[in-house]
């Protein structure tokens, strides 16, 4: 059986989450967390993140299982660095980086479908700003954007205020998601159904969404590649200027920001070299016997993958999927 992994890198937690499909698009075969100690330094964390994913995969192969890809995501700008560094010098397989805006939309996109949207208004809250995104369901394709700070005002009433409109005559929204990113958004969820007469969503589990994300944009690179009509761009996280590496493979990214009437707007991507070559083949994969496989324990793998670490005797490759940017 195919599945796919994907993890959210917190402040304070690794969240993981498992679910069956080379799509990412069936049920959720395990998911948990892993706590990060509040001392713990940015190496650090991203130092439990790659033994998190080694333990996963190897749990994957020992019950039966195809990883087909991995995505990452993150709530801390200043933890991508270590994490791509920790991704460079060890062997934790195929990753794909995410950005969180677009492990997001990627989320947004999944439950556009699930809903029979053509378009989804995803709204994307972190502490200090928030990006309102409108999603065609379709390609995935981001073909609204704004971005706004929240430094100053009430949370609840500065989100009011992007919202609202968006039911009005001409508006492409069919629905609204809301994602948080190191937010609570259940108490402001009010004040949002209160301003729009479309319908309010908001994740399931909030703590995973982000993760669930990852896995879904990674299991679906190729849709995140530009397309004739759409301007790709990259943005640096937490800086807002053009990153050129973002544009390397295993990273996704897409500038936020963007004004109505400039086009559609597309997630940022170039697939690993040696995944293209496979990518045909990824859907043909015959799922393992039931009888070959056995119940996948995932924090089991990554919990003995981080002691072993601290143990210091995980003994890995120095070769990497994803490749070192400059």
């Amino acid at each position: 059986m195919d599945i796919v992994l994907g993890v959210s890198m917190e402040t304070s937690a690794v969240r993981m989450v498992l679910i069956e499909g080379a799509n990412a698009d069936g049920a959720t075969v395990e998911e948990d967390s892993i706590e990060v100690a509040a001392s713990a330094e940015g190496d650090a964390a991203a130092a439990q993140v790659i033994a998190a994913l080694i333990g996963t995969r190897e749990g994957a192969v020992e019950g039966g299982y195809q990883l087909t890809s991995t995505g990452v995501t993150w709530t801390d700008p200043s933890e991508v660095a270590p994490l791509r560094a920790e991704l460079a010098a060890r062997d934790a397989g195929s990753v794909m980086l995410v950005s969180p805006l677009l492990a997001a939309a990627a989320l947004a996109q999944s439950v556009g479908a699930a809903l029979d949207y053509q378009h989804i208004a995803m709204l994307f809250v972190e502490a200090d700003s928030a990006t309102l995104a409108v999603v065609d369901i379709a390609d995935g394709s981001i073909v609204d954007l704004h971005r706004q700070s929240l430094k100053g005002v009430s949370r609840a009433a500065g989100l009011v205020t992007m919202v609202a409109g968006l039911d009005a005559p001409g508006s492409r929204s069919d629905g609204v998601f809301v994602v948080g990113c190191g937010v609570d958004i259940v108490e402001i969820k009010p004040a949002l159904e209160a301003a729009t007469s479309l319908v309010v969503s908001c994740p399931a589990e909030p703590d995973t969404a982000l993760a669930r994300g990852a896995a879904l944009a990674s299991a679906n690179a190729p849709l995140f590649a530009s397309t004739t009509s759409a301007l790709a761009y990259a943005l640096d996280p937490g800086t807002g200027e053009v990153n050129p590496r973002a544009l390397t493979p295993s990273y996704l990214d897409v500038c936020a920001i963007a004004g109505v009437g400039e086009g559609s707007l597309a997630y940022s991507a170039l697939a690993d070299e040696a995944d293209e070559a496979d990518e045909a083949d990824d859907h043909t994969t015959e799922a393992a016997p039931a009888a070959d496989r056995r119940p996948l324990a995932l924090v089991g793998g990554a919990i003995a993958g981080v002691a072993a670490v601290v143990a210091g005797v995980l003994v890995i490759s120095l070769t990497s999927d994803v490749r070192p940017t400059a």
